[in-house]
């Protein structure tokens, strides 16, 4: 399996779209992976990318298809967190109407909860469309129950996002491998936490929206937060030494630059997503 990260900022991206605060100037200034962009994320099952899963839609996602080669002409399924604009920009799939895309059949299958499936459904009421004219189908998830996007084994688990829309995050699996993306959240809660008991994870991806901030409750998680489920799912035998610890999903606001927040987190034995990160999983 190969993850890779596509986008690796929250909403505003970093630096910050309309901001010039001292930690966006000093991003602009350093460049590299201090620059940041809206979250998303594509699994392939190996090389040949023969199969592929990608997670979210952010408005960034063209620009990841040109700097990432992500090639969404071959992506069948679309895996979706929350509407939130900066996760679900719902208006790009317009494009994939006939007459700006040659589809030869292919559908894209796009899976997320009730607040997606009826962002997606205003889409096609406001450009008098419907599904088959997008070739795009919509499946509502439901938590705690596995379902299969082509190659993958997907598994909705409940976030702490927020009212009154909860995110979902995601166990995927492949083959012998698992993958727990848990973005947009905060501490997990105690209903997820039951579920999580007696899986085992290859790579764990957590939001650290709140960076070096001592922020221990709310929608989003920062180091710390990442660091204490970190330990819990150590505990639980969720993860051991061979499993990978990523965090992501970072505000400015959260203050560390890449190069601050990779000797932060190697503190506690985790790892730092960046913009076309690919972590392998063998």
């Amino acid at each position: 399996m190969i993850f890779q990260y596509l986008g690796t900022a929250a909403a505003e991206g970093w630096p910050g779209l309309f901001c010039g605060c001292h930690n966006c100037e000093n991003a602009r200034a350093a460049g590299g992976r201090n620059i940041r962009t809206r979250s998303q994320a594509v699994i392939y099952g190996d090389e040949t990318k023969a199969d592929m899963l990608v997670i979210d839609f952010p408005p960034d996602t063209y620009l990841h298809c040109l700097q990432h080669d992500l090639r969404l002409d071959k992506c069948s399924h679309l895996l979706i967190t929350h509407s939130h604009n900066d996760h679900f920009a719902v208006a790009e799939l317009e494009y994939r109407m006939e007459w700006y895309a040659d589809r030869e059949g292919h559908t894209l299958n796009i899976y997320g909860n009730e607040t997606v499936r009826d962002k997606f459904n205003g889409m096609l009421k406001q450009h008098n469309l419907t599904d088959a004219d997008t070739v795009t189908r919509f499946h509502l998830n439901e938590y705690f129950t596995a379902f299969r996007a082509g190659a993958f084994t997907v598994t909705p688990l409940k976030a702490q996002h927020g009212p009154p829309e909860q995110c979902m995050i995601y166990i995927i699996g492949h083959g012998s491998h698992n993958v727990l993306y848990a973005n947009d959240t905060g501490l997990l809660p105690e209903e997820t936490w039951e579920f999580l008991k007696g899986k085992r994870f290859d790579l764990v991806s957590l939001d650290c929206t709140n960076g070096d901030l001592d922020v221990s409750e709310g929608s989003h998680m920062g180091l710390r937060s990442c660091a204490e489920t970190k330990a819990r799912l150590s505990k639980m035998g969720c993860i051991d030494e061979s499993s990978r610890v990523v965090v992501n999903h970072f505000s400015h606001n959260g203050n560390l630059h890449y190069d601050a927040m990779v000797t932060a987190a190697a503190a506690y034995g985790m790892e730092v997503s960046y913009d076309g990160g690919i972590w392998e999983l063998d």
